[in-house]
């Protein structure tokens, strides 16, 4: 029998499950483009930008060779940090002490560090977006393919107490409905269930490198206003 054929004569009840897996499979296909290309872009240079920010000498070198990397993950995390940075300066002035100054660098530090946090946080938060719906299907598309399943069985029983015989003709309806509906949840959940894991994981890594990243460019932070606050001494 016809593959289109069988789907078109099923029951109102399967045809509502096998759209709804049908859908769900779309979906799936869609978020999982998306979210490659989205993951693409957010790590694009990841893994070179602690290197350069560690050959850094300055944060105004930093800023510039940061530059092609825009629109990653690791550039908001740099100009996050960095504007920090720049709204300080033009706040206040550095303590002329150097006691005073070191307790002001701790708090400053400090202050970097949960911003770094919050960072990470917020571009966390946008990768993690449509993962919610790879989950929900991996998880939900079996049953509602064992649930077509079932009403398949008891379709081709029906028909044969319908027709008082257990012939091919009789079940295979019943039976076509079943196996379909199970294909299409499969369809759907291998393939969600997959790549929630898999960007899942890459969230870990990103979430590392990230952190790492803002951890460098706090240290040349550091760096920089000691070396600052040395010329002043020396002056």
């Amino acid at each position: 029998m016809n593959l289109w054929y069988l789907i078109f004569q099923a029951g109102l009840v399967a045809k509502l499950t096998m759209l709804v897996l049908l859908f769900m499979s779309i979906g799936t296909w869609a978020v999982i483009f998306l979210k490659w290309r989205q993951f693409k872009q957010a790590t694009r240079g990841l893994g070179e930008l602690s290197l350069i920010a560690e050959k850094s000498v300055s944060c105004q070198e930093l800023a510039t060779k940061l530059r092609r990397y825009k629109k990653s993950s690791g550039w908001n995390i740099a100009r996050y940090l960095l504007g920090e940075l720049v709204r300080l300066r033009s706040e206040s002035a550095l303590p002329a002490k150097k006691e005073l100054f070191a307790l002001w660098l701790e708090m400053f530090i400090k202050r970097l560090n949960r911003y770094l946090n919050v960072a990470r946080e917020r571009e966390l938060v946008t990768l993690k977006e449509g993962l919610s719906f790879l989950a929900i299907t991996g998880n939900s598309a079996p049953f509602i393919g064992l649930f077509g399943t079932v009403w398949g069985i008891m379709t081709a029983f029906h028909h044969i107490g319908l027709k008082g015989s257990a012939s091919l003709a009789t079940v295979a309806p019943g039976i076509a409905e079943a196996l379909i509906a199970t294909a299409l949840g499969l369809f759907a959940a291998i393939p969600a269930s997959t790549a929630y894991n898999y960007f899942a994981a890459r969230l870990e890594t990103i979430d590392t490198r990230l952190n790492e990243l803002g951890e460098v460019i706090i240290l040349l932070i550091e760096k920089e206003f000691m070396h600052e606050i040395t010329d002043n001494e020396e002056n």
